[in-house]
Order: C-alpha cells, then sequence, then structure tokens
C-alpha cells in the first residue's frame, strides 16, 4: 500500500469527536490559519463556486461566541433540563477549547448559479451542503493530525443574526457549523460501525 494512502487511514482511523478539551494550542495558531487556507483553497466545490467561509474565533472572541450560546439555551430551557443535558458540554467540551472555526454557506452565491443555470437550479442547495461537508471533514482531519481534539457542532438557528452582527459579517452568510478544538484531556471509545457488506456493495 502507498505511504500517503496508510497515512490516510491512519488519520480516518483517529478521528474522533472529543468532549473534554483544555485551552491549550498543541500546534500553532498560525500553523492552524495556514491550514484553514490551504483547505479553502484545494476542496473542490460544485461548478468552482466556492460557497464556503470560515471564521476563526480564538481568545476572547471564542469565550464570547459560546457565552452568547450558553445565554441563549439558558433562556429557552428549563434550568434543570440545561443543567442535566448541555452545561457540560458548553463549559467543558466547547468552551473549554482554544479556539472555534465556525463554517458559514454564502448563500448569495448558491442563488447566482440558480439565476444562471436554472435547469440545475435545485441541485445548488445540495451541491453546497456537500461542499460544506468536503470542507469540515479536511478541517477536522487536519486539527486532529496536529494533536487537536475536535468537535463539530450545530447551535445554528438559535441566534445566528446576533452572531453575525458580533462579528461584522455579510448578511448573505448563513451559519453552518461550529467546530470547537482544544488540547485533548481524554481518548473518546470506539463506536459500534455496520458491517461492511451492509454498507459496501461490490458488483
Amino acid at each position: 500500500m502507498d505511504a500517503n494512502t496508510e497515512i490516510l487511514e491512519k488519520m480516518l482511523a483517529g478521528r474522533h469527536s472529543h468532549y473534554a478539551l483544555a485551552p491549550e494550542w498543541v500546534a500553532p495558531q498560525s500553523e492552524v490559519e495556514s491550514f484553514l487556507a490551504k483547505v479553502l483553497h484545494n476542496v473542490p466545490s460544485a461548478f468552482n463556486s466556492q460557497p464556503v467561509r470560515m471564521v476563526l474565533l480564538q481568545g476572547e472572541s471564542h469565550l464570547r461566541h459560546w457565552q452568547m450560546i450558553e445565554d441563549a439555551l439558558k433562556g429557552m430551557m428549563s434550568e434543570e433540563a440545561y443543567n442535566k443535558s448541555t452545561r457540560d458540554k458548553i463549559q467543558g467540551a466547547f468552551r473549554a477549547g482554544v479556539a472555534t472555526i465556525l463554517f458559514f454557506d454564502d448563500t448569495a452565491i448558491t442563488q447566482k448559479l440558480q439565476e444562471q443555470f436554472p435547469l440545475y437550479a435545485p441541485n445548488f442547495p445540495k451541491w453546497a451542503e456537500q461542499t460544506q461537508g468536503s470542507h469540515q471533514f479536511a478541517v477536522w482531519l487536519g486539527l486532529c493530525g496536529m494533536g487537536f481534539g475536535v468537535s463539530l457542532q450545530h447551535y445554528n438557528g438559535i441566534i445566528d443574526e446576533d452572531i453575525k452582527q458580533e462579528l461584522g459579517l455579510p448578511a448573505s452568510w448563513s451559519l453552518v457549523g461550529q467546530m470547537p478544538f482544544g488540547k485533548p484531556l481524554s481518548q473518546p471509545g470506539e463506536k459500534e460501525k455496520l458491517p461492511l457488506d451492509t454498507t459496501l456493495l461490490i458488483k
């Protein structure tokens, strides 16, 4: 097997969701920023549309983001429900990290493509979602390869407009997900997988 393929297989096997983080840069912030730029430059998109936007939150911006999410959730849930199911995740797994990457979709790009290519109009939102998944997975693998603990969260649809206003972002940017990361404090257990004869067919 090719050495690069072996490396990729190892990275795929080592990618897990980490829910116990410390606020430490296990690799330099500059290295993370450079990697994000390379992901945006190299990961493909339908019609080369490039609709993915990322915002790297660090320091006070990172803490403020999760405080805003926590305040919003407290207003939507009973104190008992919040303390039972959400508090530890927000405080120990997300805000406790060193930084968060916000993933946005620039909806203006998809709308423009729908107007330019009406035959494919119904497909462009789907292709934009696929492009998001490709970028998010590439970033996740890269951060894990640097030694970070990572997870992907979806507290979007709660205070999206407040988040955009806080960061001064365009109205056309739609929040898709948040990726908090930091120094991993524990190793997650293995998850049960479906048998390959169910998920992989060879004809």
